[in-house]
């Protein structure tokens, strides 16, 4: 029988873990454990793995299996492998099918009726145990349902680990499954791609934002300009990441160019460094900010969406993200002709390549610049 050991968490609550070893000819031959937030699940593993591994020839197998590659593992050598960190999204993905049970099956044998039901937990809201073991606890556990489009990006990612994992790992991927089971997928709409996004913001809206942030920040001089921070999407066109991260360094005042280093892209973002063009107006409005720190908008990503997030609520502002400033400034873009009016010229001050996305963001609403006598231009290019 195995043994349960209880820890004490920071926050008071306890975990158990579960340890069974296994002896033969008088050696450890196979030692497992998991950790449980109750003691009645640490019974009940602990019970149904011995149950199981009295079969014949099972004890045997498992040992075997001890020898061969997890998902979990295979997931860890093929990010260890790469010699340029991925994206944020794709890291956190990554991560989180190795926390999942999923990591903890066998490549060899992983089948079609595996990922699909990967994709169907995932689906369901099943959670993974926590990064952070301090934060386990049962109410973790909670389903959370997951959008198709969710799901679709995890089963994306699994995908280059199933593509190109097999030689770094020295093992047979089951790509064919694979497929096989994402075909079943997208016939039962259980994945599907994002929708394409064409909300922009209303200039009421906008007036709206940019006051309760200005007040926000006349209030309190230490807290984050997000009034600034809208100024700087709407007029430059860069997502937030990019924005939060461009140095002064990296500024050309004397040809308007801006570098934007680790442009996000499908298939190569690190190193992807891109010049871009800047306009007058976003030139003004990087001009304005103080030279204090070594970044233009020296603040977290993280935290520019919580707050603009948090705006919206409270001034009732509906569907609207930080990322839809970047479809209003690009339409804009169009809208008033800028280069012209040419995609190519638009291109140099978004920074998309000639086969990348632009199109997504190009809502044309009228002829013409809405912003023209714009009575928040004197306040967002009056330094800070």
């Amino acid at each position: 029988m195995g043994t349960i050991m209880a820890r004490q968490k920071k926050d008071g609550a306890k975990s158990f873990t579960a340890v069974i070893r296994k002896k033969k000819g008088g050696k450890v031959v196979l030692t497992l454990s998991d950790t449980f937030p109750s003691r009645q699940a640490a019974e009940r593993w602990m019970k149904k793995t011995e149950r199981d591994l009295k079969g014949k020839g099972a004890l045997d197998r498992a040992v075997a299996a001890r020898h061969r590659k997890t998902w979990s593992g295979v997931i860890q050598e093929y990010s260890d492998a790469s010699p340029d960190a991925f994206g944020k999204t794709k890291t956190a993905n990554l991560a989180y099918l190795q926390r999942l049970d999923f990591g903890k099956m066998i490549v060899e044998e992983t089948g079609e009726h595996d990922f699909f039901r990967l994709a169907q937990d995932l689906l369901r809201g099943v959670q993974a145990p926590p990064a952070n073991p301090a934060a386990d606890c049962p109410e973790h556990y909670a389903l959370k349902p997951r959008m198709p489009q969710t799901v679709n990006s995890y089963m994306a990612t699994l995908r280059t680990v199933v593509s190109y994992g097999g030689p770094i790992s020295k093992v047979q991927m089951p790509i064919g499954d694979f497929e096989s089971a994402m075909r079943t997928l997208k016939h039962q709409r259980m994945v599907a791609r994002s929708a394409v996004r064409n909300r922009r913001p209303t200039l009421d809206e906008l007036d709206r934002l940019l006051t309760h942030f200005h007040n926000r920040y006349l209030a309190n001089r230490r807290s984050v300009p997000m009034h600034k921070v809208i100024g700087g999407a709407i007029t430059l066109g860069h997502r937030q990441e990019a924005l939060c991260s461009i140095p002064w360094r990296d500024l050309d005042e004397e040809k308007a160019r801006l570098m934007i280093r680790n442009m996000k892209h499908p298939r190569q973002t690190q190193g992807n460094d891109i010049e871009t063009w800047v306009t007058a107006e976003g030139m003004k409005l990087v001009l304005s900010m103080p030279r204090k720190k070594d970044r233009v908008f020296p603040y977290s990503p993280d935290t520019i969406s919580r707050l603009f997030t948090e705006a919206c609520q409270i001034l009732g502002i509906e569907d609207l993200h930080f990322h839809d400033l970047r479809h209003e400034a690009i339409s804009r873009f169009f809208e008033t002709g800028l280069g012209g009016g040419s995609r190519d010229v638009v291109m140099k001050y978004t920074g998309h390549s000639p086969d990348g996305s632009l199109s997504r963001y190009i809502h044309v609403e009228q002829i013409g610049d809405k912003y023209a006598d714009w009575e928040w231009w004197p306040i967002l290019f009056a330094p800070l």
